[in-house]
């Protein structure tokens, strides 16, 4: 059974605003343009998600927090041109499948919405290269150390156990100083109760590149708390990196390195 599932960022679900305060929440809501986008290095590009933030205690449904009128395209390396159409639940893709993110490349995203005008930007990250890795027996975590390439920040989880029966955790960030060459990035303490042989005493690291403008991000939300508590917590408190009024959301650069055996 699958105790904790691998954190990628940015897979966001939820989406609602903060209210700590007994006001009538329909005077306290903002609606805010929600944008969701995770591109990975050398994958096929999943499209652009947007949605609305509804108010505090309706359910989430994302017929109604999808949003269908967006106006949408992404500029490759500030030339390549590839307009984005709906396809459903707020996903906007382009016409053809076949859009592959390759580390090194830029991509920017423009969109109107009505009056609300949207932009981001983010470069795609190498995937990690990997140079040693370990087990560190005083804090009981897994350790890696990366080549560092510029613009980039990295993560790391701990993985127990076969693809059929895995535990995993939430990620470490570790930011690399100028002008270095390689980092140590180390995963999150185990609990004691992996740290026996349970899960076939399969002990794994895998390892994130990051954009480094996710650094705002993780550091605005709170340690361990999935990633879509961030929206929930309201439009100002995360460090998003999309811009427009009354947009949140993250459209972001990721790499992800191959789980790597540890014992």
């Amino acid at each position: 059974m699958i105790k904790y599932f691998i954190f990628v960022p940015l897979l966001f679900l939820s989406l609602a605003c903060e209210n700590t305060q007994s006001i009538d929440p329909a005077i306290l809501f903002q609606e805010y343009v929600v944008v969701n986008s995770e591109l990975n290095s050398g994958e096929l590009f999943k499209g652009v998600t947007f949605t609305k933030t509804l108010p505090l205690g309706t359910p989430y449904d994302i017929k109604i927090a999808e949003l269908k009128n967006v106006k949408a395209y992404l500029k490759i390396n500030g030339a390549k041109i590839v307009p984005l159409h709906y396809v459903s639940d707020g996903v906007y893709k382009p016409l053809y499948d076949g859009l592959y993110t390759e580390a090194g490349e830029t991509f920017e995203l423009f969109a109107e919405y009505g009056e609300t005008v949207i932009y981001s930007v983010t470069k795609i990250p190498i995937e990690p290269e990997l140079r040693s890795v370990s087990y560190q027996a005083a804090n009981n975590n897994l350790l890696a150390n990366v080549t560092v390439h510029e613009g980039e920040v990295y993560g790391a989880i701990w993985v127990l156990g076969t693809s059929s029966t895995r535990a995993a955790s939430m990620p470490e960030l570790s930011i690399p100083d100028a002008g270095t060459y390689n980092i140590n990035v180390r995963t999150a303490n185990m609990p004691e109760e992996y740290r026996t042989n349970t899960y076939d005493g399969r002990r794994n690291i895998q390892v994130f590149s990051y954009d480094k403008q996710y650094v705002q991000y993780f550091n605005s939300i709170k340690v361990n708390v999935p990633i879509e508590n961030g929206f929930m917590q309201g439009g100002g408190s995360a460090g998003w990196n999309v811009y427009g009024q009354n947009v949140i959301g993250m459209f972001i650069g990721v790499g992800k390195g191959l789980i790597k055996n540890v014992n």
